[in-house]
């Protein structure tokens, strides 16, 4: 069971969709106290009820996206896919449902006009996250199932339409140059000896071959930047908000429930692909 809760996970990170799922959530939530009317909301007219339900179902899609939209970019090493698990994001569900809670059981205290007690507030958070999170494990570990076969079977299925013909000799005897953002550091070496390069911090790391032996070089500056710098080369691609590789180096194509993940060759480490650039990084490396 430890392992499961360990298996990788993706992070949602495109600020579009992190809206409509709030959006989503406040629509659910007023939906289903219009229609079931739990909590004594029985008494109240209609359109008392729905305005009502609807203040429950405002209050759940503020503090989604609080949760969502600015916690989140607040802490991203917290939040970095290269670390993120199945426990970890039901660990984050289940802090989103008891924010959520703890902000509905306020403004219940203003609509019914109760008496503020840690008793009723504890009472309210103990049967909302007692509630959710059997089907918040759930749904987790089916999507994480679920995403991890599809993403095997694509990965499989765009290995074996891959053009494995190196191109590794088309550029005899070009060396890259890279420089950091104070032209103080640089380092050269054969363009074929790229592996990949990524993003740390206020840095670049450098990853490339040095008579067959993997060598690491930190230079100060951005990735954009060095993008910029070897945008004549074809075959370096950023795949990546952190991550620029050299596609002629590609192997093989393996994935899990986060998406695609590079095999190069000269390197044991997995290049990751982001989910918009699928379909893209399959047309690059058929060709």
């Amino acid at each position: 069971m430890a392992s499961l809760f360990s298996k990788p996970y993706p992070v949602v990170e495109h600020t579009s969709r992190k809206l409509r799922s709030a959006v989503f959530m406040g629509m659910f939530v007023a939906a289903f106290l219009f229609i079931f009317r739990p909590f004594g909301l029985h008494r109240f007219p209609n359109d008392m009820i729905a305005l009502i339900s609807g203040g429950y179902g405002l209050v759940t899609t503020i503090i989604a996206l609080i949760n969502t939209v600015v916690l989140m970019p607040l802490f991203p090493r917290v939040f970095d896919e290269n670390k993120w698990t199945v426990g970890k994001e039901i660990i984050f569900i289940m802090w989103v449902i008891f924010t959520i809670g703890l902000g509905n059981a306020f403004y219940s205290l203003a609509i019914f006009n109760d008496s503020f007690s840690f008793e009723y507030i504890a009472s309210f958070q103990f049967f909302t996250l007692l509630v959710a999170i059997l089907p918040v494990t759930i749904n987790v570990i089916v999507m994480q199932l679920v995403l991890t076969r599809k993403n095997l079977k694509e990965a499989r299925e765009l290995t074996s339409h891959m053009h494995h013909k190196r191109r590794l000799d088309a550029m005899p005897g070009v060396v890259v140059t890279l420089r950091s953002d104070n032209k103080k550091e640089e380092i050269s070496f054969p363009a074929r000896d790229l592996l990949f390069i990524t993003s740390a911090d206020n840095y670049i790391e450098v990853h490339y071959l040095q008579n067959e032996t993997e060598q690491t070089k930190l230079l100060r500056g951005t990735l954009k930047n060095t993008k910029e710098e070897l945008r004549q080369f074809t075959a370096f691609y950023r795949c990546h908000r952190a991550w620029i590789v050299n596609l002629d180096r590609v192997d093989s194509v393996i994935g899990n429930s986060q998406g695609y993940r590079l095999v190069l060759q000269g390197t044991e480490i997995r290049v990751p692909v982001s989910r918009n650039l699928n379909d893209e990084i399959q047309t690059r490396l058929a060709k």
